[in-house]
């Protein structure tokens, strides 16, 4: 019976190390595949495209939340001809806080604003509807963000964290309001 177990678990075990390298793979080639798409037909017409199919642009919107720096170069790409997705690819940039701080400090002042991306500038609704998970998210990204040390990030870092210490106090400040408890 045990010898039955062995071949078994080794075939899962060689599945999940195929579909990690696909997930590994597809970080990178998704993005790398959108750019192109851009080069060819144009942010806009892109944006439009991914934005009509509902699965692909919440795929989009949470690979830019991985904080991949393809996956922000995408961000940036689709940011600067946005107009109703601005606020979601803001809120993806500022959930990347959280999983890369230095890539998403590194897209800050050009087409995303530190002010908009840390403090979510009237979007506390996406921090979710519970205090407790609220307050984690802007202490995990505060944290983040503290241990940047990229001396060419210094003054996104400094901005981004004083928005972030001004998120936490408004939080915890509007606890009833925001999140009814």
């Amino acid at each position: 019976m045990r010898r039955a177990l062995v071949p078994a678990v080794a075939f899962a075990a060689a599945l999940a190390a195929a579909a990690r390298a696909r997930a590994a793979q597809d970080e990178v080639s998704v993005p790398v595949g959108l750019l192109q798409e851009i080069d060819r037909q144009g942010a806009q017409a892109v944006l439009l495209q991914v934005y009509e199919d509902d699965p692909r642009w919440q795929q989009v919107l949470d690979g830019i939340a991985t904080g991949s720096r393809a996956w922000l170069r995408v961000a940036e790409r689709f940011k600067r001809v946005a107009r109703e997705q601005s606020e979601e690819l803001t809120v993806a940039v500022g959930r990347a806080l959280e999983t890369e701080p230095a890539h998403a400090l590194a897209v800050l002042g050009d087409a995303f604003d530190a002010d908009d991306v840390c403090s979510l500038n009237t979007l506390e609704q996406s921090l979710g509807r519970h205090y407790a998970v609220a307050l984690r998210s802007v202490e995990k990204r505060e944290r983040g963000v503290a241990r940047v040390t990229d001396p060419a990030l210094r003054q996104q870092r400094d901005d981004c964290l004083g928005f972030l210490r001004e998120l936490k106090r408004e939080v915890v400040r509007n606890r009833k309001t925001w999140f009814g408890g």
